[in-house]
């Protein structure tokens, strides 16, 4: 959902259009400079020309990138930008942070080539050969060309794999990306390939993998297999990382209290509590979401969760990527940052129940993350990110007034306040760009800013390094941080009198979060260390006392990354990626007369076209036949205004139909009409007799079997629109107008084999068929509230809930109301769901019967009571039983995740994905004049008239509900589907006698 209207505007620079709204004119020029520097450092790589300008859709922050239109679906707070294939457009916002601000533009404009490479390289590829290409190849390219080989992050990745003999084929990477992360494992592949074969063989490989997949393309290439050339990655990286000078068998220091046995794998953004009890932590437990856990710090036993966006309806999304919380001084109040309704929000929560005290936004602060609360209790710090650039803040929480510190281009970023609250230290690449470096990155060092006189001190240690997390010491006179200064990722403690820097870990992975800038460090006043350590592909929280650590005494002016280079240590090909990104400060930037703001044209293309495939039938007793489809969607450049339009055919030139869609996204109302002409068709089979003559032309009658087809021609025009009160509920409203008529055909084939087709008249069809086939109009409004915070698992959802409480009032030639209640809501028991639904449509008023009446047998609303599987039709509870103008069902299962991922499933599969569930399903039909009684068995009521036959009146009994139980496997097959066999007993039916098998075609409710 949108939450405000953007007004973009466009720089046209000489290879891209750069649409932004962001007030901050310096930084989008910088950025548009940037993204020819990028463009002019892939060219080398890629030999590729751009024939037409590439859109970059430039958001202000994450949390309104998060609400963009260019691409359907929801963004996650961990995506830092995407480059949608069609139009090769590049959407990202500017990041906390400088430095990530240029890798995610470098990193997507990658993407924008290797699209552009595919589509308009030549006739040999086209985009359909991005599935070609393995994840890791995509991903791995982007980071290896906006990172280089370079990277400590990455690098301890690759440590960690050695270290557990886990560095995979290339076939485990294609085949477990969950495992196996694409964009670091990605990343160090083409490192050990333009290191080992230099950087012109990437473009041929990667084009031979678009055209053959990548075994058959290493083979090409390379001519050997892919299997060989895994071995030989594999053995590049055991011989770089043996030969490390780091005790790999040395145990981290302190206790392990929160890790896999007792909370998830991802347990990351550790803050312990001033006086050393407890410690705040976010994990993904519970699976579904990243949720905030509150634990005890020593004995590392899980007290409460504190918090869920499952459950909150303040919190949209946790900051949880690269943010932490932090305690109140008296340890028992918790403050965070979320993201609620379009901007992120100060949350403070009680730490004893959990109960939230208070949900505040900071003013025009859109995005804000690493909160600090001062030793008073009175204030907290952030960093926040306005029009453009991170600075630090303070927010008085009992005056309200919110108060910038620092006020300039710099990103400052992960404030912590001294003991004594005079003092914040935080770091910032001031120094870094201060330092006319030549290189593509942009450091972080640490600084130290007075509350009072906002005066700025910059600490002189490890320059050039990321210098990260800061925190003083309980008394003020030490700050910690965490750097990779040497390469790898560890604890330091600067002395702020003698400068003394000592290194307290020497770890082979390392401490870290999520990402390099994750906060994984926090000191208790008590000298009580949290940090989060990686090893074995999971984060793990360790507590510790200063007095546990040995500090070794180290030159602050050294700098060392050879344990950050990736493998291979040497480069024996042509060294293109890594000499441009050390010298990307070199290259000539583009002059302020190149970028220049031209009018903002909507750009209305074709976003994708497809077809459902063409058959054809001839010789069969219905004639001939032919069946397709072709559906397309346009739209503008941002995505703010779409049109769809489908047509297909499935049978005689009668069964086209088609629509055309238009949905306007501009703002947060959502709003469009649609207009169709959609046939439906029915039909069903029935002896008759056929009036002949025989020889002597004397009439006779013979034995036929007919075949009705009925055809249902809809043809509508609505409007409708969508009002979003957050990412969980909506109001709806809208309104059609359609006209319904019919066309009934009867294919006939008599005793002595001859056959044909009688087109019958509306009247004819009435007598014959029984009902109505008159054409009518009918006009419609309608209306709904509507809700859903469903997690999906394997084929139904699996945690939380969804409901719809409609009215719609039709007029015209029929006039009557409807009303739709269902909620649904579902409760996880690890490894189980109870699943609730009751769910209600009624028809109400003078023509309620006019229609066809609903029927209340389809499987996706009670099972085992399917038309065609009743085989009598005589007793008092048969098929005229389950149809009515009202239908009332109440649903419970138990679901199982059966097969499937590893922490989800009973049975661990790769291949078979499904749910097994037991159910319990009741449902009740019945009209506005029915008797409803809740029996196991219907009474006879009387009778009615049969307006067939009046001598053969029709008995009435009592409308009972209808119940089975049984059970099913919804099993998902690849995404495209779900199928749900079941086996089903029916309380209420006496023409079978055990159950019945069925089979639904349909998610789980």
């Amino acid at each position: 959902m949108r939450y405000k209207k953007l007004d973009f505007k466009v720089y046209e620079t000489p290879h891209f259009n750069l649409h932004y709204y962001l007030g901050n004119d310096t930084l989008v020029r910088w950025l548009a400079k940037e993204s020819e520097i990028w463009y002019e450092l892939h060219q080398q790589v890629f030999r590729d020309t751009f024939l037409r300008k590439n859109p970059i859709i430039l958001y202000s922050n994450h949390p309104e990138f998060q609400q963009t239109t260019t691409i359907q679906g929801e963004i996650g707070v961990g995506t830092g930008g995407v480059t949608e294939a069609f139009k090769t457009r590049v959407i990202m916002p500017v990041m906390q942070i400088n430095h990530q601000t240029r890798h995610v533009l470098g990193h997507e404009l990658v993407h924008a080539f290797q699209y552009r490479i595919l589509m308009e390289g030549g006739d040999s590829t086209r985009l359909e050969n991005i599935g070609n290409i393995p994840l890791w190849m995509v991903e791995g390219m982007a980071e290896y060309f906006s990172i280089g080989k370079k990277d400590a992050f990455t690098a301890m990745w690759m440590r960690d794999a050695y270290l557990n003999n886990d560095i995979p084929s290339l076939r485990a990477m294609t085949e477990n990306q969950g495992k196996y992360f694409p964009y670091r494992f990605g990343q160090a592949f083409w490192s050990y390939i333009g290191s080992t074969y230099g950087d012109t063989v990437i473009m041929p490989l990667f084009k031979a993998t678009a055209m053959y997949g990548y075994e058959m393309g290493i083979r090409r290439v390379f001519g050997y297999d892919a299997q060989t050339l895994s071995n030989l990655w594999k053995n590049s990286m055991e011989n770089a990382y043996r030969s490390l000078p780091i005790d790999t068998s040395k145990a981290p220091i302190g206790r392990s209290i929160i890790n896999s046995k007792n909370s998830g794998r991802l347990n990351v953004s550790p803050a312990i509590s001033p006086d050393g009890q407890y410690v705040a932590f976010m994990s993904e437990k519970d699976l579904f979401s990243i949720d905030l856990f509150l634990a005890n710090a020593k004995t590392g036993d899980i007290i409460r969760k504190l918090t869920s966006r499952l459950t909150n309806p303040d919190l949209d999304e946790f900051s949880f990527l690269e943010s932490a919380g932090a305690f109140s001084p008296d340890s028992k109040k918790f403050a965070f940052s979320v993201f609620s309704k379009g901007k992120s929000k100060l949350m403070i929560i009680d730490v004893s129940n959990g109960k939230t005290l208070s949900v505040e936004a900071m003013g025009d602060i859109s995005e804000f993350a690493n909160i600090a609360w001062s030793p008073d209790g009175e204030t907290v710090a952030f960093s926040g990110l306005k029009n453009g650039h991170s600075d630090i803040y303070i927010y008085n929480l009992s005056t309200k007034v919110l108060t910038q510190l620092t006020d300039d281009w710099y990103s400052d970023f992960q404030p912590s306040f001294s003991r004594d609250g005079k003092k914040i230290v935080f770091s910032t690449d001031r120094v870094a760009l201060q330092s006319g470096s030549r290189s593509v990155d942009i450091p972080m060092n640490i600084a130290v800013i007075d509350v009072a006189t906002r005066g700025i001190t910059n600490l002189d240690v490890f320059q050039g390094a990321n210098n990260l997390n800061p925190q003083f010491s309980s008394d003020d006179s030490q700050v910690y941080f965490l750097s990779n200064s040497d390469g790898f990722r560890n604890m330091y403690r600067y002395t702020l009198a003698s400068n003394k820097v000592e290194r307290m870990t020497e770890y082979f992975t390392g401490i870290s979060g999520i990402t390099e800038y994750s906060p994984a460090l926090s000191l208790s006043a008590n000298d009580d260390v949290v940090y989060s350590y990686y090893r074995r592909n999971e984060y793990s929280v360790y507590n510790a006392k200063i007095d546990e650590f040995e500090p070794l005494e180290v030159n602050p002016h050294v700098v060392n990354f050879d344990a950050a280079m990736l493998p291979p240590p040497e480069n024996l090909g042509v060294d293109v990626v890594n000499a441009n990104l050390s010298n990307f400060n070199l290259f000539q930037r583009i002059g302020d007369d190149k970028v220049n703001t031209v009018a903002y044209r909507p750009n209305f293309k074709l976003d994708y076209l497809a077809n459902s495939g063409m058959g054809l039938a001839v010789g069969s007793r219905y004639g001939a036949g032919i069946a397709g489809g072709i559906q397309g969607m346009f739209s503008d450049i941002l995505g703010h205004n779409q049109i769809f339009a489908a047509l297909s055919i499935n049978g005689e030139i009668y069964d086209f139909g088609g629509q055309v869609a238009y949905i306007n996204q501009k703002s947060r109302i959502n709003w469009g009409g649609a207009i169709s002409h959609i046939p439906y068709m029915s039909g069903f089979s029935a002896y008759g007799n056929r009036e002949a003559t025989d020889n002597q032309g004397n009439p006779i009658s013979i034995p036929t079997f007919d075949t009705y087809i009925i055809r249902t021609f809809q043809t509508q025009a609505e409007g409708f629109g969508a009002y979003p009160f957050s990412r969980h509920h909506r109001f709806e409203l809208g309104g059609a107008i359609a006209r319904y008529s019919y066309r009934v055909d009867r294919w006939w084939q008599d005793y002595y084999g001859y056959g044909g087709r009688d087109k019958l008249s509306n009247k004819e069809a009435g007598q014959l068929i029984g009902g109505n086939f008159d054409a009518f109009t009918i006009q419609q409004v309608n209306t709904s509230f509507v809700g859903d915070n469903a997690v999906f698992g394997i084929a139904a959802p699996l945690q939380g809930y969804r409901y719809r409480i409609g009215a719609e009032q039709y007029f015209g030639d029929f006039n009557f109301r409807a009303y739709t209640l269902d909620l649904r809501k579902y409760n996880r028991y690890q490894p189980f769901t109870l699943a609730v639904r009751a769910y209600t449509y009624m028809r109400a008023g003078n023509d309620e019967n006019a229609l066809y009446p609903l029927f209340l047998g389809y499987p996706h609303l009670i099972r085992g009571y399917e038309s065609a599987s009743f085989r009598n039709n005589s007793s008092a509870f048969n098929f005229n039983s389950m149809m009515g103008t009202r239908i009332a069902v109440f649903n419970f299962e138990i679901r199982l995740p059966f097969t499937g991922p590893e922490r989800l499933a009973v049975l661990r599969s790769g291949m078979l994905f499904s749910d097994l569930n037991v159910f319990f399903d009741a449902g009740l039909a019945w009209n506005s004049d029915s008797k409803v009684a809740f029996r196991s068995t219907p009474r006879f009521v009387g009778t009615v008239p049969n307006p067939s036959d009046p001598s053969q009146p029709i008995d009435v009994y009592e409308r009972i509900p209808a119940l089975s139980a049984g059970i099913s496997l919804r099993v998902n097959l690849f995404g495209a589907m779900i199928l749900e066999p079941y086996y089903a007993f029916p309380f209420q039916r006496n023409d079978v006698s055990f159950g019945t098998f069925g089979l639904n075609f349909a998610p789980g409710w």
